[in-house]
């Protein structure tokens, strides 16, 4: 995954900078550890092209209010976007979501960013006025 997250190309598209190897050596610390809020649950699922193929991006979902909440968010490469790679994975980890009994839904998506506003539209969440650090908030209710 290092070498997906290190691709500068990719942070034309989702916005930012790529972090250094000490960066990602902190991020991947970081996660290891969990969540500092006991309130909140990390998920993250490496995609991978094929049964056997190379990491190619992952989906991460943040549970919050007991679990009712999610935050999902998905990044892949950029040499395996457009092949539908992030639609699918998201798919799976929304249906697992589901079976959580998740209430609500929630993605970031830099606004512009065409492939995920599809990859979010396919979900069935909606395009919110909220705006948080730059991207726009979309939302799925799967329970009222």
């Amino acid at each position: 995954m290092a070498g997906v997250l290190a691709d500068p190309l990719l942070y034309t598209v989702i916005g930012g900078e790529p972090p250094t190897v000490g960066e990602l050596r902190a991020r991947y610390a970081g996660q290891l550890r969990g969540p500092v809020d006991p309130d909140e649950e990390w998920h993250t699922w490496v995609v991978r092209d094929g049964d056997d193929g190379p990491l190619v991006g992952f989906v991460q979902a943040t549970l919050t209010r007991g679990g009712s909440t999610a935050e999902l968010a998905w990044v892949v490469g950029v040499p395996w976007q457009g092949r539908g790679l992030a639609g699918r994975a998201a798919a799976l980890v929304l249906a697992h979501l589901r079976g959580r009994a998740v209430r609500e839904v929630h993605a970031y998506v830099r606004p512009g960013h065409r492939a995920s506003e599809r990859v979010a539209e396919r979900l069935g969440m909606v395009r919110t006025a909220v705006q948080v650090d730059g991207e726009t908030r979309w939302r799925l209710v799967l329970r009222p």
